[in-house]
């Protein structure tokens, strides 16, 4: 069976696919107090007296705001943990002949009316930061320095992602919506922003099989098709609460407008053609994954 060293084992996506994948692996789960990715000398040390076959990495800053404030700060928390951490860790990984995992987002990608969404598995990546958060430039920096490094390394991208799971630490996409809901405060939610959610469960197959066959590139694990936040909440208001017309029509590109606000993707999503061949896998489509979550819940 093999060893997976999995950073960021105790965030949303990594504790769920620990708990999920561990009958498939040997999962050795780690968190900031076992190892400190972003000192170079604890990861090599780390490197060379554990026995592992590959390294997965979920470990981020990824608190968009927050990270906004830290924008252009190489020295900031943000920037130590998505970018120096992913570096020292593909640099090991290449000395010690291990197989990386790294997991990426979709706010690589500008997602602005100039360069539209859905982004396929080889789209180039930004060469400036315009339109781009903070937390996106140091995602989209990580996978370029995974490149340099020559690791043996997939990038895997995921969007929005949801659970039937318990998870205490913070809501994740459905959830926090049918909390706003059920306590009413749920706000206009857009019609004009395309995204690609991900039900976490459907996580777990794909990338067991990139860690088994230790298959290389850029892959992305989403819906298979897109759908705007306001048909998503609707929908999931129809079958988690019985409830329908309801939600209320809003503009991400007016709320984008107001100064001080974080860049996102409007015209965002990424598309799985590419990945699902290279896997031999079919995606399920957002309401599929929509009906899952209810059911599990």
């Amino acid at each position: 069976m093999k060893k997976i060293l999995v950073i960021g084992a105790t965030g949303l996506i990594g504790s769920r696919f620990v708990e999920l994948a561990n009958g498939k692996f040997e999962i050795i789960p780690v968190d900031e107090n076992i190892l400190d990715i972003t000192n170079k000398e604890a990861v090599e040390e780390y490197f060379s007296t554990t026995q592992l076959n590959a390294v997965l990495n979920f470990a981020a800053f990824t608190n968009v705001d927050a990270a906004e404030k830290e924008r252009n700060d190489t020295k900031g928390l943000c920037y130590k943990l998505n970018v120096i951490g992913v570096e020292n860790l593909a640099y090991a990984s290449k000395k010690h002949n291990k197989f990386l995992v790294y997991i990426s987002t979709d706010f690589v990608f500008e997602g602005t009316v100039q360069n539209p969404g859905p982004y396929d598995e080889n789209e180039k990546l930004p060469d400036n930061m315009e339109g781009i958060s903070w937390y996106g430039w140091t995602k989209k920096e990580a996978e370029v320095k995974i490149e340099n490094a020559r690791a043996k390394s997939a990038i895997v991208r995921v969007a929005y992602p949801f659970t039937s799971g318990k998870y205490d630490l913070k809501l994740d996409y459905a959830k926090n919506y049918l909390k706003l809901y059920d306590d009413g405060k749920l706000f206009p939610i857009f019609t004009d922003q395309t995204i690609t959610p991900l039900y976490l469960e459907d996580l777990v197959a794909p990338l067991s099989k990139i860690l088994e066959e230790e298959l290389q590139g850029v892959f992305h694990i989403v819906s298979s098709d897109v759908v705007t936040p306001f048909d998503f909440v609707e929908y999931l208001l129809s079958k988690a609460r019985n409830v329908e017309g309801i939600v209320q029509k809003g503009s991400m590109e007016e709320f984008l407008k107001t100064p001080g606000r974080t860049p996102r993707p409007r015209l965002g999503g990424l598309k799985t053609d590419i990945t699902q061949q290279k896997l031999g896998m079919k995606f399920r489509t957002w309401k599929e994954m929509v009906d899952s979550f209810v059911e599990n819940l």
